[in-house]
């Protein structure tokens, strides 16, 4: 499911996750994405969907880092105890 909501919107699946700063990070080229998208209407093409493609993909690698790394934890943590 988060990785539907990293497609759609990738920044809320970041803030989601706990991850601030790459949220905002994010939300700048979600923007960016949709502002070159409505210009690009008028000259055709679609560079605004390739930074929106970045913009996904970047949410859903901090996600995947995000949720391997908690998984190594929850891993140590039982070795240890």
């Amino acid at each position: 499911m988060i990785y539907l909501i990293a497609l759609i919107f990738p920044p809320l699946a970041l803030l989601l996750y706990g991850k601030i700063f790459q949220a905002i990070f994010n939300l700048l080229i979600y923007v960016l994405a949709w502002v070159v998208f409505i210009f690009s209407l008028f000259l055709g093409g679609s560079p605004g969907f390739v930074i929106w493609l970045i913009a996904a993909a970047h949410a859903i690698l901090v996600i995947n880092n995000e949720k391997k790394q908690r998984q190594m934890e929850a891993l140590l943590a039982g070795r240890r105890g």
